[in-house]
């Protein structure tokens, strides 16, 4: 009996340990939204270390932080749309990226534009995008993935159109400078500056109002808009500065591949959002930031590498892809009714 009674004794003990475990996890979730995606990228980045055969080279973390970027800048170019609330997805970054790396490779590379210079201009094109695309969703008031998927399904038609002419060539010569952003710009590894950019970008803007202000409106727009908020100029800007790090993102898929696929537009649209929800940005806006979009896409990458590794059946990809999302949407509304109980 004394055996019995010592069993029910200690079940509440257990059961207070655990709740005091997840209050923790929530209260940590709630200080830094990317939390999770950090301790999943340690874990997996862990295991991929042991698992190289070679991992402390410098050309094991030159071609990861090539490989990553690209889907990693499609989920910091979501981003801004995304926190700035009213249902702002992008679903157009994907093939924005493509264009823009066509645009390099077709207009500005063939035409003595494809050195240093190119740079603004791509930025420039992404950004211009990106700003007709909140325009559209301002103006005439269209739910943002429609107006979005509508971008979506003419960028990919442009995409396809741009690479028909079998005189033009998808493919980018060996000695254009852009090569070196998934290798090594002197010492440095290419992807810092691919990576390193939007980041800075986001930090800058947080010394200014804009940053404060974009996520007061994704928060609550009507009560930014009552405090004498532009809503509409906030939101715009978003969308132009993800359209921007779109540019970004092009650069270094076009480094990677050294080519423009037309028929692989649509590859990061889910992915990006996969990526953002899992690094802790709230989907119904005014919480998260780049940060937990890049661990987020590092989380997919490495992840999706080592089932690869374990010789997985590749269809099994999708189905991690969808329980990590609907993972990440999970945990993203539980924090979101712990802050409001608290």
């Amino acid at each position: 009996m004394s055996s019995s009674v010592a069993t029910v004794d200690r079940t509440p003990v257990s059961g207070a340990r655990a709740s005091h475990a997840v209050t923790v996890v929530l209260r940590l979730l709630n200080k830094y939204s990317f939390a999770f995606a950090l301790l999943l990228t340690v874990a997996l980045l862990a295991t991929t270390i042991i698992r190289d055969p070679d991992p402390w080279s410098s050309a094991f973390w030159v071609q990861m932080l090539a490989n990553v970027a690209p889907m990693a800048l499609a989920a910091m170019a979501s981003t801004p749309a995304i926190i700035s609330g009213g249902g702002g997805f992008d679903l157009s970054i994907s093939p924005l990226m493509y264009f823009l790396g066509e645009v390099f490779i077709v207009w500005l590379a063939p035409h003595s534009l494809g050195g240093w210079a190119s740079v603004p201009i791509i930025l420039l094109f992404g950004a211009v995008i990106g700003a007709l695309n909140g325009l559209v969703i301002i103006l005439l008031r269209v739910p943002p993935v429609v107006a979005t998927l509508a971008v979506f399904f003419v960028l990919i038609g442009v995409d396809l159109r741009m690479l028909r002419n079998p005189n033009v060539g998808g493919y980018l010569g060996s000695s254009n400078w852009v090569h070196h952003l998934a290798g090594q710009i002197g010492p440095i590894p290419g992807g810092l500056f691919t990576l390193g950019f939007p980041i800075l970008v986001w930090a800058a803007l947080a010394l200014i109002p804009y940053r404060r202000t974009l996520y007061a409106v994704g928060s609550n727009d009507a009560t930014a808009f009552a405090s004498g908020v532009n809503v509409a100029l906030v939101r715009v800007i978003a969308y132009s500065l993800g359209g921007m790090f779109a540019g970004v993102g092009s650069l270094a898929l076009v480094g990677l591949t050294s080519s423009a696929n037309p028929s692989l537009s649509q590859t990061y649209t889910l992915l990006a959002i996969s990526a953002v929800a899992l690094g802790g940005t709230s989907l119904w806006g005014g919480r998260g930031g780049l940060i937990g979009a890049l661990l987020g896409a590092a989380s997919i990458y490495l992840l999706g590498n080592l089932l690869i590794s374990l010789q997985v059946n590749p269809s099994y990809l999708q189905v991690m892809y969808g329980g990590m999302l609907l993972l990440a949407v999970v945990l993203g509304g539980i924090a979101a009714q712990t802050r409001r109980a608290t």
